[in-house]
């Protein structure tokens, strides 16, 4: 279920986090960029973009519901970025823009669990973004359910009982257990354990086509997915 050398909470190891980057350099123009990194944590996104193309080209301003990441991000970034408390589900937290790129990676999007917020957070992000911008996500929908389609993300404990996946009986919402936390006589979602979803491609891109944002484009080499806005 993961091919992660040490077990943690983190989606993607520094490996995938470079792959993600290079996707993410290869959208920009010449021009300089404004980008907006929507839970951005301790920069682990943000910091190595900045060192590949610098301060001079891009305009970097991290969002993060957990205001004691600010101090590891702007050390991370060396002071290159901005930082601001903020949730991807309150709007009103939000800078206004706009942006030429949005950044929703790591397991964000996957934390909002409602079709009706889904859409709303796609609006959101659609009025923050220039004309010819784009919303840069993960590509956990592809590579998710084809987890899934190989038995990888089913339940149960895998095979070196370090890792177990737990999911909600008729819905697309799991929760992952990791070292200590895995338990063999719980197979429901305890109290308190964080519920991730796992959307669709064509849920994503309903609400990104309700939102003004074409479908999304899928870079596997990169483990993205771009919605750009429409009308550009």
């Amino acid at each position: 279920m993961t091919d992660h050398e040490t077990l943690d909470h983190m989606p993607y190891d520094p490996e995938e986090t470079s792959l993600q980057v290079t996707g993410i350099i290869e959208l920009l123009s010449e021009d300089r960029a404004r980008i907006l990194d929507l839970g951005c944590g301790n920069g682990r996104i943000a910091a190595p973009l900045l060192d590949s193309v610098g301060a001079d080209r891009i305009e970097l301003v991290g969002v993060d519901r957990d205001a004691s990441v600010e101090e590891s991000f702007r050390l991370a970034t060396n002071g290159k970025a901005d930082f601001l408390v903020g949730d991807l589900l309150d709007e009103s937290a939000l800078p206004a823009g706009p942006f030429d790129l949005i950044l929703v990676l790591g397991n964000l999007l996957m934390t909002v669990l409602e079709p009706a917020l889904l859409r709303d957070c796609f609006s959101s992000i659609t009025r923050r973004l220039s004309p010819g911008g784009c919303l840069v996500i993960d590509d956990f929908t592809e590579g998710g359910w084809a987890e899934i389609a190989a038995g990888r993300w089913a339940d149960g404990i895998d095979e070196s009982g370090s890792v177990q996946m737990v999911w909600i009986p008729g819905n697309p919402e799991f929760v992952v257990r990791m070292g200590p936390e895995v338990d063999p006589g719980s197979t429901r979602p305890e109290p308190g354990e964080r519920i991730l979803r796992l959307w669709s491609r064509r849920e994503l891109d309903d609400a990104a086509s309700l939102a003004g944002l074409g479908p999304g484009r899928h870079q596997s080499e990169h483990l993205l997915s771009v919605h750009g806005r429409e009308g550009a």
